[in-house]
């Protein structure tokens, strides 16, 4: 009997602590298998709530990519400043240009059109699955954000194989806290250390009460086991000795993100950015109010002072602040700066100044106290109900010739042709002074064989009301396509319309890519000489057919313009007059409040 309690005792000694550790394992372990299974199930909530935005978002932009102008652009092969522009301009666009900030246009496997934050490796996956499947969605982690994305290929324009990506911020939730799982006694080492102590303590006595003594005959009686005591001075509870922390990150108690250097410098750019309100200061200018914007730029009235009261106005135009980063449109911006300030001409809006301020490029140009064509033939129009006198439309036409003549002529110092094409000689573009003169602006998307910045083949840039069936379908251009679209102009001055129409830009650039029709060409026919004539040849679709440099086609006009300055003067005053009066005294009421 002695000897099985020695046993039991030893074995309950040295199995005590072991058994201890396994249940300690078991018990931690079975709390770690729960506790995942908390946290999955967490996951797929998660992902079911991100399931119902990601089929929302598939919805609409399959219905977005059966838009008819969408189609037509890319078969039209739009460039993406063009598609841009439409998003954020366009009425069929309107449903979805606040609803999904992110938009993106692939085009032959490359991005075309961008629309919001800049594009990430991680759309390529989605995209990707989109070619496989032709619709795929799911989370975008972008540096400013989470976004539920979809992308759809684009029917009617295959060739191009292209494909929409629509995206808008994932649905802010506070987080939710993390799941727990309620602790097992077994797992509190403050409970099963204690077990184990007394279990041992046990096995300590059997071993023991089991000892034998010496070799007599009979056995040395064993003292009764006392009741084990604390020391004097201890407390009745004694604290256990704290666990040791679980190791993880060190932190002030407060959650923390480190914006990445693009969103610094962003941030950065948004605090220094120059303000734009009227009577502000951009570097030693002082805006006066604003004329509007464009794809690119925003333009201003601004004054420069000097000393002894020296003012003067001119035209301030900035590159749009978000495009302040974008390599091509600041590589364009400052082409065309460095363009027009080297075209100085009396029939060409000058450039005075060019410069950055706060990291923004602005560049400043003559202040013509007048109105573009424009914004002059609706005026005729509703005053007459027709167009321009013919001797004004001549002469309009003749001076903007005058201007692209020495464009399409000039030469660099070395004296090599530059080859410029204007490319967008349109109605904005032909300004008409108080005084009868006429100046031809924007040289923004010039075409030059000295310029830095190229369109590639294929994209196509310009108004497409006014464009040469080359221009529009992304083809090579040269100086012919400027006079085709200078005699759009002319027509347009003339009648007080335009020859092509439709219901949005898509449209007019189909038109404009096959040319006039039969029916065009009759309608012409009925035009009175030298309309006629000078409007059938400038129009052909074959550039060989059309006048060959503006000199031949201004000659043409020549004989028709006999006081024409003098009588597009009386027109601009008595049109616009009080109304431009107003604006310089308006102007200079503000540079004079500027001042006080």
């Amino acid at each position: 009997m002695r000897r099985l309690r020695f046993i039991t005792g030893v074995v309950l000694v040295l199995g005590g602590p072991s058994a201890g550790i396994l249940v300690l394992r078991a018990a931690v372990g079975d709390r770690a298998r729960a506790q995942a299974a908390l946290v999955a199930a967490a996951d797929r909530e998660a992902e079911a709530r991100h399931a119902e935005e990601r089929r929302a978002v598939e919805t609409q932009v399959s219905a977005a990519a059966t838009l008819e102008p969408l189609a037509a652009g890319l078969r039209a092969r739009v460039d993406g400043a063009t598609l841009v522009d439409m998003f954020e301009n366009e009425d069929w666009w309107r449903p979805y240009r606040q609803a999904f900030p992110l938009v993106r246009v692939l085009a032959d496997g490359k991005p075309l059109a961008t629309r919001g934050p800049a594009v990430s490796a991680a759309e390529a996956e989605l995209v990707a699955r989109a070619r496989a499947q032709g619709l795929a969605s799911g989370i975008v982690r972008l540096d400013s954000g989470a976004y539920v994305a979809a992308a759809v290929r684009v029917p009617g324009a295959v060739e191009r194989e292209p494909f929409l990506v629509l995206g808008r911020p994932l649905a802010a939730e506070a987080p939710p806290p993390p799941p727990t799982v309620a602790p097992s006694p077994l797992a509190d080492r403050t409970v099963v250390w204690p077990v184990v102590g007394v279990v041992c303590l046990g096995g300590l006595g059997l071993v023991l009460s089991g000892r034998r003594r010496g070799a007599g005959a009979g056995a040395i009686p064993v003292a009764p086991l006392h009741e084990i005591t604390s020391r004097f001075g201890t407390p009745a509870n004694p604290r256990a000795v704290p666990a040791t922390p679980a190791r993880g990150p060190i932190t002030d108690g407060h959650a923390m993100r480190i914006p990445s250097a693009p969103g610094v410098a962003a941030a950065a750019a948004v605090a220094t950015r120059p303000s734009a309100d009227p009577g502000s200061l951009f570097g030693r200018y002082r805006l006066l109010g604003r004329l509007g914007e464009g794809g690119m730029s925003e333009l201003f009235v601004a004054e420069a002072t000097g000393v002894e009261g020296f003012s003067r106005t001119f035209v301030l135009k900035r590159l749009r602040h978000e495009l302040a980063h974008h390599k091509e449109a600041v590589a364009q911006f400052i082409d065309e700066a460095r363009m027009q300030a080297g075209l100085v001409h009396s029939n060409i809006v000058p450039v005075f100044d060019f410069g950055v301020v706060g990291g923004e490029y602005f560049m400043t140009q003559e202040y013509i106290v007048g109105r573009d064509l424009g914004r002059l033939l609706p005026r005729v129009v509703a005053a007459t109900g027709a167009g321009l006198p013919e001797s004004v439309a001549y002469y309009i036409a003749y001076e903007t010739l005058q201007a692209l003549s020495f464009a399409h002529e000039r030469r660099d110092k070395s004296g090599a042709a530059m080859n410029i094409v204007h490319r967008d000689v349109s109605a904005g573009n032909v300004m008409v002074s108080l005084l009868g003169e006429v100046k031809l602006a924007d040289f923004g998307i010039v075409k030059a064989s000295r310029r830095v910045t190229q369109t590639q083949v294929g994209m196509v840039k310009g108004n497409a009301n006014f464009m040469s069936p080359e221009q529009a379908r992304g083809q090579a251009v040269d100086r012919r396509s400027d006079l085709f679209s200078l005699a759009h102009v002319l027509h347009y001055a003339l009648t007080g319309r335009l020859l092509y129409s439709g219901e949005n830009d898509l449209d007019v650039l189909y038109r404009a890519a096959n040319g006039l029709t039969e029916q065009d060409l009759q309608y012409l026919a009925k035009f009175p000489e030298p309309a006629r004539g000078v409007l059938t040849k400038a129009l052909a679709f074959d550039p060989a057919e059309r006048f060959q440099s503006a000199t031949e086609f201004a000659d043409a006009l020549a004989a028709h313009i006999g006081g024409g300055k003098s009588e597009t003067a009386r027109l601009m005053r008595s049109l616009f007059g009080p109304e431009l009066e107003r604006e310089v005294t308006g102007q200079s009421a503000a540079v004079v409040g500027g001042h006080a």
